[in-house]
């Protein structure tokens, strides 16, 4: 790279980026948000550090660049550092087979964090792990037994993700500790002034909370947070005439029975979730005097099918209702953000429910497509209503009983 080279891409830097590149510490970290560079970074700061390492040395270098699995290393940084090189006119030797490249500088040897083992026996100069937040820790140990030999450097590009993982831990925590051979850069996607505005601001609308703090604000955090972060309780009032009524019921027994009524503003499109009802150890004549104390049809589980006979032969108006957790679960989520599901503030227990309900997590503290299984059945029963009702399903068999179910405007609890 010509000094001239050098300085236009020097010139197109931030100053977080530019610090990046020039830091002399054993282990540089730039843990950043959404859109800070990271990507475009990494093949600039391996042309780079490569000059400098062959020129100090007179020697061809060896570098290894790593990203988690073998589709991210051929998406990204390979991707990256060829179109990089086109652009500089820089020559070069790609062997995909053995995922390396030959370059004026040296080697640089391509693997996976899948493959971290295959650092094995190479003397690096030079480590640069991309997206390191989703590498296991044997990762990190193998690159640094990697460069001790040569006393090299290790660069790590990432998004902060967990707040368990080793790139906390080990390197964010230990910088903070004032460790003087880490040093770590930290910014934000509002620190990119190329950054546009607009997408930050429709990420927080749009993004549960832990997400945007995670690849907005570059904080690491815990994934697995609430299922529902935008739940809007409001006073409890005199429902209108005209109301639409139904109601989501979870049977249990040792598990408690729950139900939640509901009530549906056609005018306003808006759903209010006005009582509720959770109590363990009760039969099926308990379930009988609370429902009939309700209005609308009951949106059942089908597990429940026993049950939900006896029910309808004693003049309970109820109907299997649609199970599809993670499809239920989204539609809630929805018009909770929406504003078109509101709670009556007189709910304690599903308040309560709604106030631990988490995503499911692995041992790896991976999120999990699942919520935990636990404290959970108002919130089953208001996503069987809700799902069953607002998704049309049994639609036919509800109007049929509207008029003779609904006529009601007082705000029915148990």
């Amino acid at each position: 790279m010509s000094k001239t080279e050098k300085k236009e891409h020097f010139l197109t830097l931030i100053d977080y980026q530019r610090k990046f590149i020039q830091s002399l510490r054993k282990i540089v970290a730039l843990i950043g948000g959404t859109g800070c560079g990271k990507t475009f970074l990494l093949p600039i700061v391996l042309i780079y550090k490569a000059r400098i390492l062959y020129a100090a040395g007179n020697k061809r270098v060896e570098i290894i660049v790593m990203a988690p699995t073998h589709k991210m290393l051929l998406r990204n940084p390979l991707k990256y550092i060829i179109a990089q090189f086109n652009e500089l006119g820089l020559e070069y030797k790609l062997n995909k087979s053995e995922m390396t490249i030959e370059f004026a500088y040296g080697f640089i040897y391509l693997i996976s964090g899948e493959s971290y083992e295959s650092m094995q026996g190479i003397h690096s100069d030079l480590i640069i792990l991309d997206e390191a937040g989703l590498m296991s820790k044997p990762v990190l140990d193998t690159a640094l037994q990697r460069v001790a030999f040569k006393n090299g450097q290790l660069l790590i590009l990432s998004t902060p993700y967990n707040s368990n993982h080793w790139l906390k831990t080990e390197i964010y925590d230990e910088h903070l500790k004032g460790n003087p051979n880490i040093e770590v850069f930290n910014p934000k996607s509002s620190d990119n002034p190329f950054y546009p505005l607009s997408e930050i601001v429709r990420a927080r609308k749009v993004l549960p909370g832990w997400k945007f703090t995670m690849f907005f604000e570059a904080r690491f955090t815990r994934p697995a947070g609430l299922v529902f972060e935008s739940v809007e309780f409001i006073e409890p009032f005199q429902l209108p005439y005209g109301l639409i009524y139904f109601r989501g019921l979870d049977f249990g027994f040792n598990n408690p029975n729950a139900v939640v009524q509901l009530a549906l503003d056609p005018n306003k499109d808006v759903v209010y979730v006005i009582a509720e009802w959770k109590k363990s150890k009760t039969n099926i004549d308990d379930l009988e005097i609370i429902l009939k104390n309700g209005h609308g049809m009951v949106y059942a589980d089908p597990a429940g099918k026993d049950a939900l006979e006896t029910l309808r032969s004693r003049g309970v108006p109820m109907t299997e209702a649609k199970k599809n957790v993670i499809a239920g679960i989204s539609m809630l989520d929805g018009m909770f953000r929406a504003k078109k599901l509101l709670v009556f503030a007189n709910l304690p227990q599903l308040k309560d429910e709604l106030s631990t309900y988490q995503w499911d997590i692995d041992k790896s503290e991976r999120l999990l497509d699942r919520p935990v299984k636990e404290n959970d059945h108002l919130l089953d029963a208001l996503r069987y209503a809700v799902f069953s009702y607002e998704n049309g399903y049994r639609f036919k068999a509800f109007m049929d009983s509207w008029m003779a179910l609904n006529d009601h405007s007082d705000n029915t609890g148990w």
